[in-house]
């Protein structure tokens, strides 16, 4: 589903963040104090494309078949650094189960991210656009500002208020919840959230296509 971003902008956006607000009235048990929030149903992603520190072409449909944390981050970000022990936890945790936590960097430049994953010895993959086409762009709705990931092919593809920014995918690739800001991810109704969602890998199958727009055109 896609709408033309001439007058058709407005309602676009107003949509996307229609469906932000919804989530937050749909909570995992408990997941509003963990500052996870979940939609009322799950809605499949666009692909991302994009590149690691090695140069290698990493698309997110890579990953179906696992649990994925996609986290949108950048450098000079204090909540990010905060919430990263967490997540270096739950990689270690869960890794061997079935869950992957990718980083996102689409605001720093690539030698700036690299060396921080390396300096910080990160425990997951760090992905950056690297020539891929894909951006962030600021949009102001209602007087205040958003940003959401665009394609190449000028689709808002995910909504991202601001950093840190976690779409939770199950292992479909579909969206099941979000978390904006630092989450706390060793809270009881985060784990609660995150085994359920392991104990489907093993017997993962596609999931019909929900009625929930996953893509919205900008121009």
């Amino acid at each position: 589903m896609k709408f033309t971003f001439g007058k058709a902008a407005l309602l676009a956006l107003t949509l996307s963040a229609i469906i932000l607000a919804y989530a937050q009235l749909t909570y995992a048990a408990g997941a509003s104090d963990a500052n996870i929030f979940v939609y009322p149903k799950p809605f499949k992603i666009a692909d991302l494309v994009l590149r690691n520190p090695s140069g290698q072409r990493v698309s997110l449909s890579d990953y179906q078949g696992k649990v994925v944390l996609l986290h949108f981050w950048s450098i000079q970000c204090p909540a990010c650094r905060m919430e990263e022990p967490d997540l270096h936890h739950l990689k270690k945790t869960f890794g061997p189960q079935g869950l992957e936590v990718l980083g996102v960097n689409l605001v720093d430049s690539p030698q700036a991210i690299t060396g921080y994953a390396v300096a910080n010895q990160m425990p997951f993959p760090v992905l950056f656009d690297g020539g891929q086409g894909f951006k962030l762009q600021v949009v102001n709705m209602a007087g205040k500002n958003t940003a959401f990931v665009v394609t190449p092919g000028r689709e808002a593809v995910l909504e991202v208020p601001g950093f840190p920014t976690t779409y939770i995918l199950d292992c479909r690739g579909s969206a099941v919840g979000y978390s904006f800001g630092a989450a706390r991810w060793n809270d009881g109704a985060a784990l609660t959230l995150i085994k359920s969602l392991i104990s489907e890998v093993k017997t993962c199958r596609p999931r019909i296509s929900m009625n929930v727009p996953g893509t919205w055109s900008l121009w």
